[in-house]
């Protein structure tokens, strides 16, 4: 297991997406209240043109405000949000529409690490992706990679862990079933993996009986 906090979070993103192309851009004295590691989250990805989230989305600072005690800063398309509590800036509350959120497990510097390495994983040069893969095939699937050990979150459901190695990062989480009212099935998992170095998924072709789907990042 890699200890989430060991990772070099400015390393991995120019890794995963090149050097920075513009200069660092910090919130400013209006978005103080913001907390700490969130506000070092909008100035390191300040200096990338590309866009470094494509499932998720973050809010503008600007866009940041309480409701109910909380403030919403990221969401993704559907209806589930993340919000902190700037009375205890340093936690992370996950919910949905019209439902209480609930405090994660990571904390802010954590969970951004996190993100950041779930959204790599659909963000890569070149990704394979597969919704149903047994179980019995992650042990090869993911055998040059090796698990983070995040503490964890519910999205896009709970189960879902994150592997990775010099130049690959995998999603994976339970697959669903092809029903109503779509629970998880037994056996399978959904697995997604994205590289910033195409040549290094090549060992995926040599895992036969295994359809993926593949796609590459078009800029």
């Amino acid at each position: 297991m890699i200890d989430p906090m060991s990772i070099d979070l400015p390393r991995f993103l120019t890794g995963w997406y090149g050097s920075p192309d513009l200069p660092a851009h910090r919130p400013i004295d209006i978005h103080s209240w913001l907390p700490e590691p969130l506000k070092d989250w909008y100035e390191l990805s300040s200096q990338w043109t590309r866009p470094l989230m494509s499932i998720k989305r973050m809010r503008r600072p600007e866009e940041i405000a309480l409701k109910d005690g909380k403030a919403v800063f990221m969401e993704d398309p559907g209806d589930q949000f993340w919000a902190f509590d700037p009375s205890s800036p340093m936690d992370v509350y996950e919910g949905e529409l019209y439902e209480q959120p609930e405090k994660v497990a990571e904390q802010f510097p954590e969970f951004l690490i996190h993100n950041a390495l779930n959204e790599a994983a659909y963000t890569g040069a070149s990704r394979r992706a597969c919704d149903q893969v047994e179980e019995s095939r992650l042990l090869e699937i993911l055998a040059p990679m090796t698990e983070v050990a995040f503490s964890g979150w519910r999205w896009p459901r709970p189960g879902h862990r994150i592997f990775v190695a010099d130049c690959l990062v995998a999603d994976v989480g339970p697959a669903l079933e092809d029903h109503s009212p779509w629970g998880n099935r037994a056996g399978y998992a959904n697995v997604q993996i994205g590289c910033s170095d195409p040549a290094s998924l090549l060992y995926l072709d040599e895992l036969h009986g295994l359809s993926w789907i593949q796609s590459a990042y078009m800029a």
